[in-house]
């Protein structure tokens, strides 16, 4: 994917760049309110103390990550709360088909779900002023207790050796999910779909083969996650 030159501050936007920036945002940001209130309430679950302080942490971080994002949105001269709006169907509806049965099941979501929604809003940060890109990056930062989730995950499947091929499935069918509801919010939100193409502003946008190549980026990152939990992508 070629390198941008975005301006060094997001006060020069013009006002369609301005609206698709603040789309992105916007989706982020209910993403991180989301993420904080699931990560919260499979904390309450989690019986062993490391693990329910690693997902509380998690949980702080997104709370943390949105407040960021929204400070920022306002920066712009949005309201987060108008901005997150769009995408509350299409968020909940990905958490309706994959709400998780039981904590096993939760600590993958929390574990993939989060990494292929942090690598895809850093791969379209590519297509922002610098400012913005920078508060995207620090939002979707790795967690740093992502090894106790890890560490879990791979503890219970030793212990239930049976467990490895549906929750290879469900980590699947995670991947499947997030892609399709990703591409339904792109078509929906025209000034989105045209910050990333380059349309609403003289910044290089993404071609179709380097979009051809962002999706190999996700799948590629979500197998190697696959992996790390020991199961098969």
């Amino acid at each position: 994917m070629s390198e941008q030159a975005p301006p060094s501050s997001s006060g020069g936007l013009g006002a369609r760049e301005r609206e698709g920036t603040i789309d992105l945002l916007g989706a982020i940001a209910y993403g991180t309110i989301s993420g904080f209130t699931r990560m919260a309430a499979d904390s309450e679950m989690a019986r062993d103390l490391r693990l329910k302080r690693a997902l509380a942490g998690m949980a702080a971080k997104e709370f943390h990550n949105h407040e960021d994002l929204s400070d920022h949105i306002s920066a712009l001269g949005g309201d987060p709360v108008a901005a997150m709006a769009p995408f509350e169907d299409a968020f909940e509806a990905f958490h309706a088909r994959t709400r998780p049965r039981d904590l096993l099941e939760g600590l993958v979501k929390a574990y993939i779900g989060d990494g292929i929604a942090n690598d895809f809003f850093l791969e379209i940060s590519r297509y922002v002023d610098e400012e913005s890109r920078e508060v995207i990056q620090r939002a979707s930062g790795n967690h740093r207790d992502v090894d106790t989730i890890v560490s879990a995950v791979r503890e219970g499947i030793r212990e239930d050796p049976r467990r490895a091929g549906p929750l290879a499935l469900w980590g699947r069918r995670l991947m499947g999910e997030a892609l399709t509801q990703g591409q339904v919010v792109a078509a929906q939100r025209e000034a989105l779909s045209e910050l990333v193409l380059g349309l609403s502003h003289d910044r290089p946008g993404a071609t179709l083969e380097e979009v051809g190549q962002l999706m190999q980026r996700l799948t590629d990152r979500h197998q190697l996650r696959m992996g790390r939990l020991g199961l098969s992508a």
